[in-house]
């Protein structure tokens, strides 16, 4: 028995002995830890990392951007000219030229090669041999297409907030009716590989804004023009598409102990 017992105790010592050692040292390890960052501030630094362009830029660095044509889905853009395609194409130009990386066939250029060109809206983005046949035109690597849709979105809201009561001498809840009016464009844009006729890009770009407006001022925003929106709008959803397929710089923060 005596035997037996002195036995346990040794595995005891023997098995325990080193854990708890270990313990030790990991509570010696945070203790010190602590002591360490007593009186440390930690900062928030932005840094700058560089991101890569989502396409090929050494085999795609010259571009033929073509008018924008109207979604065949868009049932709501009888009141917008047929015009504002070509403008959406200029935008993505002038957008596109101010990257170094890429040369992009101007306006007067593109119109001079388009002289005659039937857009046919319906079957535009699907002839991919008749685009590859245009970009050869152009002399460029890639050409690039897309289509528009212009929607607006018209519903009640409820504003709450606080307001003063000169009655009851606090401030109590209230709220107001307004009517909120909705404004979204959705730009599809596409890159055909002029030499296989393939779409190597094809992604869709939101953007929307809202106003609120009395009934007075909604029926007056009904009969304005909105191609100053439109316009707006495709900047924002182009410089979204520029950046994807452009290296530039994006900035992530870091965490600092000083």
């Amino acid at each position: 028995m005596v035997n037996f017992l002195s036995t346990y105790i040794s595995n005891m010592k023997k098995h325990w002995i080193p854990l708890y050692k270990h313990i030790i040292s990991c509570i010696m390890l945070i203790f010190t830890l602590l002591v360490c960052s007593c009186g440390s501030k930690v900062a928030r630094v932005p840094i700058p990392i560089k991101v890569q362009s989502e396409i090929d830029i050494n085999t795609y660095s010259n571009f033929a951007v073509l008018p924008f044509v109207s979604d065949k889905n868009n049932s709501k853009i009888d009141d917008i000219p047929v015009e504002i395609g070509s403008e959406i194409a200029q935008i993505l130009r002038s957008t596109l030229s101010r990257q170094k990386h890429f040369t992009i066939v101007d306006k007067q250029e593109t119109d001079r090669l388009m002289t005659g060109e039937e857009i046919d809206g319906d079957n535009w983005l699907t002839d991919t041999e008749r685009l590859s046949e245009l970009g050869r035109y152009f002399e460029v690597k890639g050409l690039i297409i897309g289509s528009y849709r212009f929607t607006t979105d018209t519903r009640p809201r409820r504003y709450y907030g606080e307001r003063y009561s000169y009655r009851q001498q606090r401030y109590v809840m209230d709220y107001q009716d307004y009517m909120q009016k909705t404004y979204l464009i959705l730009l599809r844009v596409m890159i055909l590989d002029v030499d296989s006729g393939e779409i190597i890009w094809d992604e869709g770009y939101l953007q929307r804004t809202d106003e609120a407006h009395s009934l007075g001022s909604l029926v007056f925003s009904q009969m304005a023009p909105k191609e100053t929106t439109m316009r707006e709008l495709s900047k924002r959803a182009l410089a979204k598409f520029t950046q994807d397929i452009s290296p530039h710089y994006e900035k992530e923060d870091r965490f600092l102990i000083r």
